[in-house]
Order: C-alpha cells, then sequence, then structure tokens
C-alpha cells in the first residue's frame, strides 16, 4: 500500500523479482518544439522488463516502480500517459470486474488510478511539480496477469500537459510464461492496423481508416485525458473509417484504441483544439 494516496480497489503489492533495470538513470535530452527549446524530466533506474510465471502466486500482481528527477534549471510539471504498444488476449479493457484477462493500473502524484486508465488528470491537483534538482517517488504501475500468459508492453511518459514530446517516455513488457519475451514483430497479417488520423489537430470532424487484417471485430475506444471513455464502438468491417466528430469535446488530449478479438491493438493520440 503506498501511503498518502487515494486508492480503488487496491490489493497487497506483490515483491517485485526478476526487475531488469537499463540505465542507472535514462540521459537528460533538449529537443526542438515549435523552434523552442524544451527540458525533459529524468528517469532513474528505469524498468525495462520483468519476467516471471504464473505458477508463481507472487505475480498475481506485479508492481514496477522508478522515480523521475529534475537535473534542468526550471521546474516541469509533469502527467503521465501510458500508451499500449502490445496486449495479451484476452485483455480486460475498458475494465469490468465481471469480465476475464489481464488488466493494469499506475499511480501517479496524489492518486492511484482506475484500472485501465489511458492518462492522469490534468487538473493542477493532480500533476506532479518538480522544481530543479528534485525527485518524484510516487510513480508505480501495477500489472496484473489473471493468469493469461503472454507478453503485455506499455510505454510510459512523463510529460507537460497536452505536450507528450516535450516528455520522457519508457517502455516496459511484462513477459509471464512467454516462449520469448519481446515485441510480437512476426505475423502482420493477424495484426489490427490503422492510419494517421487526418485533419490534426482536431477542431471538429477528422477521419481514422482502420484495417483489421483477418481479425472477427474490433472494439474502439476514445479516451480523454482523465481516463473518461468519450466515444466507443463495436467494429465488424476489416476496412473502415472512424470518423472522430469532436466538435462538442473539450480541448485537450485524447487516445483511440482499437482491440481486436484475437488479442491485437494500436492507439493512437490526438489533440482537439479550437
Amino acid at each position: 500500500m503506498i501511503a498518502g494516496k487515494f486508492q480503488a480497489n487496491l490489493g497487497i503489492f506483490a515483491p517485485m523479482k526478476e526487475l531488469k533495470s537499463i540505465l542507472i538513470a535514462t540521459v537528460l535530452s533538449l529537443g526542438l518544439a515549435a523552434g523552442t527549446a524544451f527540458a525533459q524530466p529524468t528517469l532513474v533506474d528505469p524498468v525495462e522488463v520483468f519476467e516471471g510465471t504464473l505458477a508463481d502466486t507472487e505475480n498475481a500482481e506485479i508492481v514496477i516502480h522508478w522515480d523521475v528527477t529534475n537535473l534542468t534549471e526550471d521546474s516541469l510539471t509533469l502527467k503521465v500517459t501510458r500508451n499500449i504498444e502490445q496486449l495479451v488476449s484476452p485483455y480486460n479493457l475498458p475494465y469490468n470486474d465481471e469480465n476475464e484477462g489481464a488488466y493494469d493500473r499506475f499511480c501517479w502524484g496524489p492518486l492511484c488510478y482506475p484500472y485501465g486508465t489511458f492518462s492522469s488528470f490534468d487538473s493542477e491537483f493532480y500533476l506532479v511539480t518538480l522544481p530543479p534538482q528534485e525527485t518524484d517517488s510516487t510513480f508505480f504501475a501495477d500489472y496484473y496477469p489473471a493468469g493469461v500468459a503472454g507478453v503485455t508492453a506499455f510505454e510510459y511518459c512523463f510529460h507537460p500537459v497536452d505536450d507528450i514530446d516535450a516528455g520522457t517516455c519508457q517502455m516496459v513488457l511484462f513477459c509471464l510464461d512467454a516462449d520469448n519475451c519481446a515485441l510480437d514483430v512476426g505475423d502482420l497479417t493477424s495484426s489490427v492496423d490503422a492510419e494517421l488520423i487526418f485533419p490534426q489537430p482536431v477542431t471538429g470532424v477528422s477521419s481514422f481508416p482502420y484495417h483489421l487484417n483477418g481479425a472477427t471485430s474490433a472494439e474502439m475506444t476514445i479516451h480523454g485525458s482523465s481516463g473518461r471513455i468519450v466515444e466507443s464502438a463495436h467494429l465488424t468491417a476489416q476496412h473502415g473509417v472512424v470518423y472522430i466528430d469532436a466538435s462538442q469535446w473539450e480541448v485537450g488530449m485524447y487516445i483511440i484504441t482499437l482491440q481486436t478479438d484475437d488479442g491485437g491493438a494500436i492507439s493512437e493520440r490526438f489533440v482537439v483544439t479550437r
């Protein structure tokens, strides 16, 4: 249990085992965004891979953690976005406690977010502000395999509100009884595919062409930055277009996800402006 956090449906943290860490710290880098230099946070001893077996009862809840520090000369105000890279099947998303499948959540700042949340809240109370040379230790990511073997991969990005490119990201693979603890780059015909949302940023109606590539169907969900689902649909056409009508939506960042019945998944971020 993490002291000082508001928590929902918390279990007991299992000891972290076989965590393979990459560099002691992700190298601080400076990039250019709209012609202006920006400072990025540094991830201290981030986790790259967790490997384990379903037979080990301690792996019923897998917990990873790293600190986020500010080695720059400016204060950083950050949120977290969790991007899907690969999912096992079945996967319980959107989360429903009556459904089967693996599921996940993360903690950042004062809150452990509901299962399946894509990003932390944008309001000031939930953001983490790091003065220069300060470190935050509130990030935890929990993965619950729920008896499902295979490889699930997420990318966790720590960034300012509505500017993910100004942040720092880390991919984590959760491998349970997996023959090959790596992203599946094999038969692409079994994976859902999509084209870029156009036009962007979204100001009214934009299109999102997709291809199921042999999957029978897919569930489409669009999450706002708060994690709330603003749109969902059941897709059965092998090739189609999702029309995103954001004319009545709040300005901000959104994530569209397609998850097929055979375990394929793809996500894309987009920004709604006026």
